[in-house]
């Protein structure tokens, strides 16, 4: 078989997806992800745009934004695209993908920056492996290949993620560094080749560099890449692995570590009983739940208190910052703090009187305890002031109690 960046990827997030969409290739439904539906879209639209000022066409950004609603009203259905993120719709992604596009036309519009080679262009890759003897083919896709000088050339990538790559992330990208290993073939008298990334959603564009040696790596790394893959199609191992991209696979209908938990959000709702009812009686009944709920809660709460209680106790007492349960631990963390007199009592209308003979009524009206225990801790008071100020406040301790898995 043929590999490519993608497939690579998709074997080191996953064998098992590897497997259903390189080897098994079920007959089911795939659905592609809204995002990715977008991005396609965005990347139909600037091919549009490059290639047509290839014939000394330079489209206007309306009729550029007029080409995208077009392919994407030819080409979207809700057959075949599926929204993953379900508090946003259609029209939220379809406006991010006009937005991305204005953004990109407003800040290159003069589009001067070199000659274009290639759009969409596709470049094949041959490793050899001495170890196995055997060659091993690669194909890739360049989204925008341009001649920026006689001897420098740039591979163009376009980005519509949700969040940029850093640089040092740029630096350590395999795709467009696998694809300079085939321009390099191509063009052999090119001298310097930029690989540069346009995260659309930043509006920035990322740049990096790879060295002979570095390319060398490369080559070794995605041969024994591939030599993973060839043992596991030997021995027909591809586990499955669970990951936050699992909602995003068109398989997780049939992965036996997904598909359970998506048949049970596909189980139809219960029905509800109270629909049928009157007004009064709903009046009545949600009267009834909620103070029941309250009843339970007071109980619960005042045997919280008891159980934080005993926590704190049994922390302080073996000094311990964390304890272990069966299945979480628990992190006790202990901050000091001070205590104000309670309002309405003769102590706190004494100390808002010391305040206010201070002339520091204006700052402290509210009598903030963070605000105040921190300017104690920082000296910010006289030291006659802060001496009668202590007399009104008492130091605590306050716990608070974080559970987490194991």
């Amino acid at each position: 078989m043929r590999y490519s960046h993608s497939s690579m990827e998709t074997f080191r997030n996953c064998p098992l997806q590897f497997k259903y969409n390189y080897i098994d290739k079920p007959d089911i439904v795939k659905k592609q992800n809204m995002e990715a539906f977008m991005g396609s879209m965005v990347h139909d639209t600037l091919e549009k745009l490059y290639k047509d000022i290839k014939f000394n066409k330079l489209n206007t950004v309306e009729e550029i934004l007029e080409y995208y609603d077009t392919i994407w009203k030819e080409k979207y259905s809700e057959e075949t695209v599926e929204i993953i993120r379900i508090q946003y719709n259609i029209d939220h992604y379809k406006s991010l993908g006009r937005k991305y596009l204005v953004e990109y036309y407003e800040k290159y519009k003069s589009f001067n920056q070199g000659k274009v080679l290639g759009l969409e262009q596709q470049v094949n890759i041959k490793l050899y492996d001495k170890l196995k003897e055997k060659n091993y083919e690669l194909i890739g896709y360049i989204d925008r290949l341009t001649l920026l000088e006689d001897n420098y050339i740039e591979i163009g990538d376009y980005k519509t993620n949700n969040e940029a790559k850093t640089q040092q992330q740029v630096d350590v990208d395999k795709q467009l560094a696998l694809y300079s290993i085939a321009i390099k073939e191509m063009y052999p008298f090119i001298e310097k080749i930029d690989l540069a990334w346009y995260f659309l959603s930043a509006g920035i564009k990322q740049v990096s560099l790879r060295t002979d040696l570095q390319l060398e790596q490369l080559k070794q790394n995605v041969i024994d890449t591939i030599r993973e893959i060839e043992y596991a199609k030997e021995i027909d191992n591809f586990p499955g692995k669970i990951s936050g991209l699992c909602n995003w696979c068109s398989f997780r209908s049939i992965c036996p570590l997904k598909s359970h938990d998506l048949l049970d959000k596909q189980k139809p709702l219960e029905e509800n009983k109270y629909l049928k009812q009157e007004g009064i009686d709903l009046v009545n009944k949600y009267d009834e739940l909620t103070n029941k709920k309250k009843e339970a809660t007071k109980d619960i709460d005042v045997e919280l208190e008891q159980l934080k209680s005993a926590i704190t106790y049994y922390s302080n007492k073996n000094n311990l910052k964390r304890l272990f349960g069966t299945n979480k631990t628990l992190i006790i963390k202990t901050y000091d703090s001070i205590k104000l007199p309670e309002k309405h009592t003769k102590e706190r209308e004494d100390l808002e009187l010391l305040i206010k003979n201070n002339n520091l009524w204006d700052q402290f009206s509210d009598l903030s305890y963070i605000r105040i225990s921190a300017l104690l801790k920082q000296n910010f008071f006289s030291e006659d002031f802060r001496t009668e100020l202590l007399k009104y406040i008492k130091e605590s301790k306050i716990h608070r109690m974080y559970l987490n898995k194991k």
